[in-house]
């Protein structure tokens, strides 16, 4: 007997099709991880016009940070990672395909304001400053901050107030930077902690193992990672709470754009309550990092309104 199609099914099979990427040989293409899922015509509808019209969604990161998004040796063009996992399952959500664009970090914020793309999802930690001002933030994950350090170096780093005399690479711009010289000043006022900046994560990774730098600050899941990756040469030293404590890292997207804000943070609770939103982060060893239901809501530190911008 031949099998009718129904038009639900017709649709979901697009929508499917269109969150398809190429996959890799080691690692499982993003789109081959999104359940099959009928367009929320609700959360569509919140979609910029744009985005309605050319059914895409552009997204920004830096693919130097596994396992949020990084890419392999064998196809460097196509990132791969938890981020690209869940835009993936996300996509059918919305009815719109995801084209990624690698971006070095001080790009990124002015990107997105400027419209050369519609969101980060990445690198961006969640302030109160970026969320009543520069961006609406959706949180998609928890983690603490670590330092990346060769292991004969590590040996009796507890944190950060043992780095006094010795140089942290830091990203350029970032939240850490205003962290260690907060607690250089207050623990190493006699031999303060040398700050280096880099743009990426590969670049300031090679300082490290060259001896440039004596650490590498960054994300505690992705400082694990690069252990995972590079071997027993490099340590990390998890930098303690009550120097850093711990960070959302978010999708950010512009204020101009609430209806895109509201529509993914919805995509994002739906693949939470369905359960693929635990799948994805424990098929990367990431399950501790995961957030829950009820921190799943826009603008986390300051619960800033979407859209909105906070009164100078």
């Amino acid at each position: 007997m031949r099998l009718s199609r129904s038009p639900l099914f017709l649709i979901a099979l697009t929508a499917i099709v269109a969150g398809c990427s190429t996959p890799t040989d080691d690692v499982a293409s993003p789109a081959a991880e999104a359940p099959s899922a009928a367009v929320d015509s609700s959360l569509a509808g919140e979609l910029p016009d744009a985005i309605k019209s050319s059914k895409q969604i552009s997204l920004g990161a830096l693919w130097e940070t596994p396992p949020v998004i990084s890419v392999t040796t064998t196809n460097t063009s196509t990132p791969v990672g938890i981020a690209p996992d869940l835009a993936a399952a996300i996509a059918p959500v919305l009815g719109v395909k995801v084209v990624w664009k690698n971006m070095q970090w001080p790009a990124q914020l002015p990107g997105v304001q400027s419209g050369s793309v519609d969101a980060l999802w990445g690198q961006v930690s969640a302030t109160e400053e970026r969320e009543k001002s520069v961006v609406d933030l959706v949180p998609f994950y928890k983690s603490t901050m670590a330092l990346l350090m060769l292991g004969d170096k590590a040996s009796g780093v507890t944190g950060l107030a043992g780095m006094c005399g010795k140089k942290v690479g830091l990203p350029v711009g970032s939240i850490q930077s205003q962290t260690v010289k907060k607690v250089s000043a207050e623990s190493c006022s006699a031999d303060p902690i040398q700050l280096a900046e880099y743009s990426g994560a590969t670049a300031a990774i090679s300082a490290v193992r060259a001896g440039t730098v004596d650490a590498w600050m960054d994300s505690t899941t992705s400082q694990e990672a690069t252990v995972k990756k590079s071997g027993s040469a490099f340590r990390v030293v998890e930098v303690p709470t009550s120097e850093f404590a711990a960070q959302y890292t978010t999708i950010a997207i512009g204020k101009s754009q609430p209806g895109l804000t509201r529509a993914v943070l919805g995509a994002m609770k739906k693949i939470v309550a369905d359960g693929t939103y635990d799948k994805i982060m424990a098929k990367y060893d990431m399950s501790s990092a995961a957030i829950t239901s009820d921190e799943l809501v826009a603008n986390p530190v300051s619960k800033t309104a979407v859209g909105e911008k906070a009164a100078s």
